[in-house]
């Protein structure tokens, strides 16, 4: 085939192109004013439709609301505690530690260690209050008789007679 056949053949084509796409512009073109009268029309039946079901959903509406309270009444008192019961039976089927109901909850033993501790410190400060009551009082006893017996008056201190006796009497028990 030659080049001007070629040539020939592919104005063929682009004529033929240019024709279907003028046909379609055309058709475009007609279809415009019924289009606009369709959308036209549809958006007016819909607002009829709106118009004529708006006071049949209300009424509908108010005939359904108290039937559906009952059954909410009704499902609560009867259906609830069923499905109540089954889920916590399910929880407890579920948990991997299963609560113990025989086992008493643990006692708690560190306010009575407290108790016992401070019981004992009480009881020791008081004996070892009444060892130092005591303690003391036979100290200063054994003081006051070294110092008034026989070695005081040798040390060249004075002494009473009656002290002398008094620590005499004490020191020798025999008598």
């Amino acid at each position: 085939m030659s080049s001007l056949s070629r040539k020939r053949a592919a104005d063929a084509d682009t004529r033929h192109r240019m024709e279907q796409d003028a046909w379609l512009v055309v058709l475009a073109r007609t279809a415009v004013p019924m289009v606009k009268t369709a959308g036209t029309t549809a958006r007016d039946s819909a607002r009829g439709a709106a118009a004529w079901a708006a006071p049949r959903v209300n009424g509908a509406r108010a005939w359904t609301a108290p039937r559906i309270e009952r059954s909410g009444l009704a499902i609560k008192d009867t259906i609830a505690p069923k499905i109540s019961e089954t889920l916590t039976a399910t929880a407890r089927r579920v948990d991997v530690t299963p609560p113990r109901l025989d086992v008493t909850a643990p006692r708690r033993r560190w306010p009575q260690v407290v108790a016992g501790t401070a019981l004992l410190a009480v009881g020791a400060a008081i004996v070892l209050r009444r060892r130092k009551h005591d303690g003391t009082a036979e100290a200063l006893g054994e003081a006051t008789d070294a110092r008034t017996g026989p070695q005081t008056a040798q040390d060249g201190q004075t002494s009473t007679g009656g002290d002398a006796e008094a620590g005499v009497s004490k020191l020798s028990p025999a008598t």
